[in-house]
């Protein structure tokens, strides 16, 4: 009988014995934690969605230049008060005017979103199909790639927000903003503009600003063989 009762109560918790105390609670506040740990580590997910079906994979003329990846440091920070890149005197990989491809946007941080930008598209299919990790920030293997990276026709610019991601609206509206600040988004250079940039590069062939300008031969010999204008005389006192 006795036999018979200890196989009964085997694996019952002891008389007495009390259940650890609070492990639901904990497994609870830890899901949560991680919940909210994973929610915050990257801009609103809403907003970085609509933007990538906006703008993700157009060929886009640029409005700034911007540099080859040269070191751990993002190449081309982008903010609201302003523009700089990860090393002074860092070679420019593309120049204002020029088309290239944005191929992707993602998210790097709580408040950064990281573009990956090409020469083309066929660029970027090429270089996928070779396996050859893209540039990114993020990359584990960075270091190891840097040299190949140096030699490809890409670079990555990276979006410094200020919008909080409880603000998916602002941050939609502020990325958008800095889009523009990079690329003509939803427009094309003036003829002003045009102008200006064929006179402060008199030293590329006529050739390779009639392909960047869409001006005619005439007009950019004419622009750049042009005097600067007089400057006025001093009144007589």
């Amino acid at each position: 009988m006795r036999c018979f009762q200890g196989e009964r109560l085997r694996g019952r918790r002891p008389v007495g014995a009390r259940r650890p105390a609070g492990t639901p609670v904990a497994l609870l506040a830890a899901g949560l934690f991680l919940l909210a740990a994973g929610e915050a580590r990257g801009v609103q997910s809403a907003a970085l969605k609509e933007i990538r079906g906006q703008y993700e994979g157009l060929d886009l003329r640029l409005r700034v230049d911007l540099a080859r990846m040269t070191g751990a440091k993002a190449p081309n920070v982008v903010g609201l008060d302003g523009i700089g890149h990860g090393r002074e005197g860092a070679p420019i990989l593309f120049g204002r005017m020029d088309r290239v491809y944005l191929e992707r946007i993602v998210n790097d941080g709580a408040n950064r979103v990281e573009l990956t930008v090409y020469a083309s598209r066929e660029e970027a299919n090429r270089l996928r199909a070779s396996n050859i990790p893209q540039p990114s920030m993020s990359n584990p293997n960075l270091g190891q790639t840097l040299a190949s990276f140096a030699q490809l026709s890409s670079t990555s610019v990276v979006l410094e927000l200020k919008a909080d991601k409880r603000d998916p609206d602002g941050q939609r509206r502020e990325i958008e903003t800095l889009l523009d600040r990079i690329f003509y988004l939803k427009s094309e250079p003036t003829v002003d503009e045009l102008y200006d940039f064929v006179r402060q590069h008199p030293g590329l062939s006529i050739q390779r600003l009639r392909d960047l300008t869409g001006l005619d031969s005439a007009t950019i010999r004419g622009l750049i063989e042009e005097k600067p204008a007089a400057s006025p005389s001093p009144a007589s006192p």
